[in-house]
């Protein structure tokens, strides 16, 4: 399965998920959602999804410095 982050395009607000489709990434956000609510996720005017890795091949996914 992929890896995804979708962005709340209003805040700074984002998720990363694994998931095989965008639409799916969507879902898996919807489902984890916190009080933001769902609908932030479910609508592409509200926040984006962005393909990060399409495969299980190991990477650095997330760094911090």
């Amino acid at each position: 399965m992929a890896i995804f982050i979708l962005r709340e395009r209003a805040t700074s607000r984002s998720m990363v998920v694994r998931a095989r489709c965008t639409s799916c990434a969507r879902t898996v956000a919807v489902e984890n959602a916190g009080a933001e609510g769902t609908m932030v996720w479910r609508d592409p005017n509200l926040s984006s999804v962005e393909l990060v890795r399409e495969t299980d091949k190991p990477g650095l996914i997330l760094k911090s410095d």
